[in-house]
C-alpha cells in the first residue's frame, strides 16, 4: 500500500513501515495543506478538505501532542517562507497533503505545483519530506521526496510514523471506521485554518466511484479503497465540527450524494431517499444553528434511473438545506460519440430530464435565491471529439435557455493528461471563441434570471480588492463572484443587492446603500448613471429622499433596483 523513495544520505531509517529515529509521542511535524481539487473533492479556502484533516487526526492518534504539530497552509508558506522553513528545519518531518487533479480556476489560494513541492524538499532537507494526498494517484514520483503515502495519508502515516498496519484494501468496515476516529479528532485542524471560523467544511460520505466501468479521463478510477460511512459517522464529525464554531458545510467529498446508501439491484444503484432523509436530519440536529449546508456532484443517470426516488430526495434535500445549493452534473459532452468512447454513463436527453426534474423542485427560491439548481459539467479534448462536438455543446446549452431551464453553473474546462490517457489537441482560437460565445449567449442571459437586480445576497466576503473594486463570495457551493465598485476591507463580510451583471460574475451594492456617504465611482456603477450623473448626485449631497433623488436625476435612471435599500441618513 505504501511507496517510499528514500534520499540517499538522510538520517532516517526504515524498518518495518516506520521511521525509527524518535518514539511517535516525541515527534514533531509540520503538516503543509498543498490543498486538494479533484472530482470528487474540493480543498481549496474557504474550503478545508477532509483528508487534511484526516491527516491530523491521524497524528494526534498516534498519541503526538498537538503542540508539536505546525499545521500550514500553502499561501501561509509562501506568504512568510523564511519563518515556516525555519520551523520545518527543526521537525522531525515535513508532510505535504495535495493533490489538484483537476484544472480550476481559485480565488482563495493556488494549490501547490510540483516545482514547489520538490523546492520544499530541498530547502528542508535532511528533514524528510513525505508527501500524500490525490497526488500521489496520478504522479509516480516527485523530485527530492523522501516518501510517498498510500492512498489514504492518515493510515500511511500512522504506518510511516508509528508502525500501525493499515487496513486490508478489501475492508471497508474496517477503513470507515479509522476514518470515523479520524474525523472527529481532526475537527481541531479547522480551528487553525487562517479562514477560521468562515471555512466550508468538505464533508466525505463515501470514497470512491460506485460504477463497475469509471469514465476514461477520471482519476477516480485509480483509487483502490474504497468505503461508505455511515450515516452516524458522518453526523458525529459534524458535531465535533459544530461543538469548535463551525458553521459552514458541504457534502461534496463524495462522486455522486444520490448514490450514497444507494441499493444494488441487477448491478446498478438506485437511489434511497431514507439514508439522504437520515444525514441531513442528523446534520441539522447536531448542527442547528449551520449557516451553509451544500452539497456537489450528483450523477444523471443515478436521477433518472429512479425518478420518483430521486425527487424525493431533492425534496429532502431543500427542506433542510440552505439556498444557492448546486448539484454539479457530470454531463462532459452533448456529443454522444464521446460519451461512448470514454463510458460516461449518462447520455444529453437523460441529463436534460435530470436538469428538468431539479428546476421543478429545486427552483423554489427562499430569501430570494433557488434553493437547489444543477451545475453542469462540459469538459473538451476528450478522446472521440471531433470538429461538431463544440457546436453540439453550445446547442444543447442554448436549448436549456431557450427552454427556461436554469444551470446555476457552466463549468468549461479542458481535459488533463494522466497516465495512459491523452487529450485531444484542440484549436486554441476556435475553443476561445466557444467560450467566448458561451459567456455572451448563455452565461450571462442565465445570470440575470437566476439572480435578477434587486436580488438581495447576504454573507459575501471580501477576498480580494482590485484597482477600485472589491470581489467576495458567498460561502457554499460554486458562489457567484460579485464585484462591489468601491474599496471593502478583505475578510468583511457584507449583505448586497445586484444591480448588473457580467458573463460569470455579477455588480451589487453594500445595504442599506447610504446614498450620502457614497463614492463617485460607487453611484455610477448604478446601471444608467454613467459618471456624470454621478458626479451630479455626489455634488447634491446631502439628499433628503428618492423623491429628492429622482428630481436630481430627471427620472433618467432607473432606481427600482437600489431605492428599496437607500439610506439617506448623514452619519
Amino acid at each position: 500500500m505504501i511507496h517510499y523513495f528514500m534520499r540517499i544520505g538522510t538520517e532516517f531509517t526504515v524498518t518495518n513501515m516506520r521511521i525509527l529515529s524518535v518514539k511517535p509521542i516525541d515527534q514533531s511535524i509540520m503538516l503543509v495543506d498543498g490543498y486538494l481539487d479533484e472530482p470528487s473533492c474540493l480543498g481549496v479556502p474557504p474550503y478545508i478538505s477532509p483528508q487534511i484533516r484526516y491527516a491530523y487526526g491521524a497524528l494526534l492518534d498516534l498519541g503526538i501532542d498537538p503542540s508539536r504539530i505546525t499545521y500550514v497552509t500553502i499561501d501561509e508558506l509562501r506568504r512568510d517562507k523564511d519563518r515556516y522553513l525555519d520551523t520545518a528545519k527543526r521537525a522531525h518531518a515535513v508532510v505535504v497533503i495535495a493533490g489538484a487533479t483537476v484544472p480550476g480556476r481559485y480565488l482563495g489560494g493556488r494549490p501547490i505545483s510540483l516545482r514547489e513541492i520538490s523546492q520544499l524538499a530541498m530547502d528542508v532537507e535532511p528533514v524528510p519530506l513525505v508527501l500524500g494526498g490525490p497526488i500521489v494517484l496520478c504522479q509516480e514520483a516527485v523530485p527530492g521526496v523522501d516518501f510517498t503515502c498510500g492512498e489514504i495519508a492518515a493510515t500511511s502515516l500512522q504506518a510511516l510514523l508509528g508502525g500501525k498496519a493499515e487496513p486490508d484494501g478489501n475492508d471497508q468496515q474496517l477503513w470507515a471506521a479509522r476514518i470515523a476516529r479520524f474525523a472527529i479528532l481532526g475537527a481541531e485542524l479547522t480551528t487553525k485554518h487562517p479562514s477560521f471560523p468562515h471555512v466550508v467544511c468538505e464533508l466525505e460520505t463515501f470514497r470512491g466511484c460506485p460504477r463497475q466501468q469509471n469514465c476514461a479521463f477520471c482519476s477516480e478510477g485509480l483509487k483502490q479503497v474504497r468505503y461508505q460511512r455511515p450515516v452516524e459517522d458522518v453526523v458525529k464529525e459534524v458535531e465535533a465540527l459544530a461543538r469548535l464554531g463551525n458553521r459552514y458545510y458541504r457534502l461534496g467529498c463524495q462522486t455522486d450524494l444520490f448514490s450514497y446508501g444507494a441499493k444494488a439491484r441487477q448491478g446498478q444503484l438506485y437511489p434511497e431517499p431514507a439514508v439522504i432523509r437520515d444525514l441531513y436530519q442528523g446534520i441539522r440536529q447536531v448542527a442547528p444553528d449551520l449557516e451553509v449546508l451544500h452539497l456537489d456532484n450528483v450523477n444523471p443517470a443515478t436521477i433518472m434511473r429512479d425518478p420518483q426516488a430521486s425527487k424525493a430526495i431533492m425534496e429532502i434535500i431543500c427542506q433542510y438545506n440552505t439556498p444557492g445549493d448546486v448539484a454539479a452534473f457530470g454531463l462532459e459532452s452533448a456529443d454522444l460519440a464521446v460519451l461512448t468512447a470514454n463510458q460516461v454513463e449518462t447520455s444529453p436527453e437523460e441529463t436534460l430530464e435530470a436538469i428538468r426534474l431539479m428546476n421543478e423542485i429545486g427552483g423554489q427560491r427562499r430569501d430570494g435565491i433557488p434553493l437547489l439548481l444543477p451545475g453542469l459539467n462540459l469538459i473538451h479534448g476528450l478522446a472521440g471529439e471531433r470538429r461538431e462536438t463544440i457546436e453540439l455543446n453550445f446547442s444543447y446549452l442554448r436549448g436549456l435557455l431557450e427552454q427556461d431551464l436554469l444551470v446555476r453553473r457552466i463549468n468549461i474546462r479542458q481535459v488533463l493528461s494522466w497516465g495512459d490517457y491523452r487529450e485531444v489537441k484542440l484549436s486554441p482560437w476556435r475553443f476561445q471563441e466557444y467560450k467566448e460565445r458561451v459567456n455572451t449567449e448563455i452565461n450571462k442571459p442565465m445570470l440575470q434570471k437566476i439572480f435578477p437586480s434587486g436580488t438581495i445576497l447576504r454573507g459575501v466576503h471580501i477576498e480580494e480588492v482590485k484597482g477600485q473594486i472589491s470581489f467576495g463570495r458567498q460561502l457554499g457551493s460554486y458562489p457567484i463572484l460579485v464585484g462591489i465598485p468601491g474599496e471593502e476591507p478583505i475578510g468583511s463580510i457584507l449583505n448586497v443587492v445586484v444591480i448588473d451583471h457580467g458573463y460569470r460574475s455579477i455588480t451589487a451594492l453594500p445595504v442599506p446603500f447610504h446614498i450620502n456617504r457614497a463614492s463617485v465611482a460607487r453611484l455610477a456603477a448604478i446601471p444608467g448613471m454613467g459618471r456624470r450623473r454621478a458626479t451630479r448626485v455626489f455634488l447634491a449631497n446631502p439628499i433628503a429622499d428618492a423623491h429628492h433623488l429622482e428630481e436630481i436625476l430627471d427620472g433618467q435612471v432607473d432606481l427600482a433596483a437600489i431605492l428599496p435599500f437607500c439610506d439617506f441618513s448623514l452619519c
